[in-house]
């Protein structure tokens, strides 16, 4: 039986999910080829710069891609975050992640706190496409999944675009998969792990 916390959220197609990560990634492209011919922003105003910081704010969701647990799991989550350009076209990631993680016992929530690398690998006029990939560590208030514990690893990956919007302002759209579990430290059968996939929306903030 469901705890309640006052509210539920509800469950969502895995294909409009899929969906409406597409066309965020489409919509982003478009916009960036719409401005293709304009001057595409000077070195303090990449977010890829050598030695520059920025703020992050990102909305997620994700609905795990394949089953490995007799449960099947949701995520919805509010991301911060800082980078630092360790050269052009690399950065250094440091991201605070809370999940709301719908299961099919207790819901739970999660706070994890990850770093790791962004890659620039594509570039035109105001839009950049990237890759990245980030690890750390969460702690649950429920155990997730059911059957696991409240202690596990994050293991984040994925890529998107990055239009420029003004001189302090990018827009982020990325897809990422993401991998919870606790690497069986507790023993394998108390290691179900989570596989998720979905779309990711925010702002990227120049110092």
């Amino acid at each position: 039986m469901r705890a309640s916390w006052g509210y539920t959220i509800a469950h969502l197609p895995r294909h409009l999910l899929l969906r409406t990560a597409l066309g965020i990634l489409l919509l982003a492209l478009l916009a960036g080829d719409a401005r293709a011919q304009t001057p595409p922003p000077s070195t303090s105003d990449d977010a890829f710069a050598n030695g520059r910081w920025r703020a992050e704010f990102f909305a997620q969701a994700a609905l795990e891609a394949w089953n490995y647990n007799p449960s099947h799991e949701e995520l919805y989550g509010l991301v911060q975050g800082v980078t630092y350009g360790l050269r052009d076209g690399l950065v250094l990631m440091a991201r605070q992640r809370l999940y709301y993680i719908s299961q099919r016992r207790n819901d739970s929530r999660l706070l994890g706190l990850t770093t790791g690398v962004r890659g620039r690998v594509y570039r035109r006029g105001r839009t950049t496409g990237f890759l990245q990939f980030d690890v750390g560590i969460s702690d649950a208030a429920v155990a997730l999944p059911p059957g696991g514990t409240r202690f596990n690893y994050l293991a984040i990956g994925g890529g998107g675009v990055m239009v420029h919007i003004n001189r302090r302002l990018q827009a982020v759209a990325a897809i990422e998969v993401i991998h919870v579990s606790n690497a069986g430290l507790a023993g394998h059968d108390r290691n179900p792990d989570i596989e998720a996939i979905g779309p990711s929306l925010g702002l990227s903030i120049g110092f």
